[in-house]
């Protein structure tokens, strides 16, 4: 079993049969990941399914996984299989946008999630105990445009206005005004993206949908505990992707 999510194989690429090079190889692979035909931390074919695929060689596949493991997006385990990152889709985006959260600012990208992980998870639990029909309405249209095709600078924006809105409902204007200071340094960098005219990949799109899916139910249930519970762990995966906890 695979973590296809598709009717469509790894290797359907256009063309004759001949045999296809190892970059092939890894350009096919890379858009069935950045399409999600494949889930993070899914199982991929092995090396002979592959081979048989694309009519190669298991050398020119061996080869092209090389690639793809250099880049962190899959791990070999001898006996086990090749398998794709749980970090998959932010290794993604970050390729797609050239990110550098290394880039010297006066508020880098650590800080501003440390910030954010000492007071985000208590202003989800506040706003599940404030929220309202309106408020759930807002969250729910700026979950919607998370989902939306964008370029990947319109696409962070969308996160940060999601993230705005239970701020809005959690209704305390200093921790709003706090939480738009650090919108407001993240955005003034471009969130770090140096091609944010980039396509966002489906498999980006549909993995933030799904972890910000998490903080809107809570908050819309009007459970403080899990708001807070899926809002902190929402933010420590950001930091744990970018190699930072």
């Amino acid at each position: 079993m695979t973590g296809m999510t598709s009717g469509h194989g790894a290797g359907d690429v256009p063309g004759s049969r001949r045999a296809h090079s190892a970059s092939e190889i890894n350009a096919a692979l890379m858009q069935a990941i950045r399409e999600g035909r494949y889930r993070p931390g899914a199982q991929l074919p092995n090396e002979r399914q592959l081979a048989e695929q694309f009519g190669t060689s298991r050398q020119q596949v061996r080869d092209a996984l090389l690639i793809l493991s250099e880049s962190g997006l899959i791990s070999r385990k001898v006996g086990s299989g090749t398998w794709l990152s749980g970090n998959a889709p932010q290794i993604i985006e970050r390729l797609d946008a050239d990110v550098d959260i290394t880039a010297p600012h006066e508020h880098s990208f650590l800080e501003t999630v440390e910030a954010r992980l000492m007071m985000e998870p208590g202003v989800a639990a506040l706003a599940a105990r404030n929220v309202s029909e309106d408020h759930v309405a807002t969250l729910r249209m700026s979950l919607d445009a998370i989902r939306a095709p964008c370029n990947w600078l319109e696409f962070k924006s969308r996160i940060y206005q999601f993230s705005r809105a239970y701020y809005v409902a959690a209704n305390n204007s200093f921790l709003l005004r706090a939480f738009d200071l650090i919108a407001k340094a993240r955005a003034d960098h471009r969130f770090d993206g140096r091609r944010d005219n980039t396509e966002v990949a489906d498999i980006v799109r549909d993995h933030t949908y799904v972890q910000l899916s998490q903080i809107f139910r809570a908050i819309a249930d009007g459970d403080e505990t899990r708001a807070e519970t899926v809002t902190r762990s929402y933010l420590l995966g950001l930091a744990a992707a970018s190699g930072l906890s």
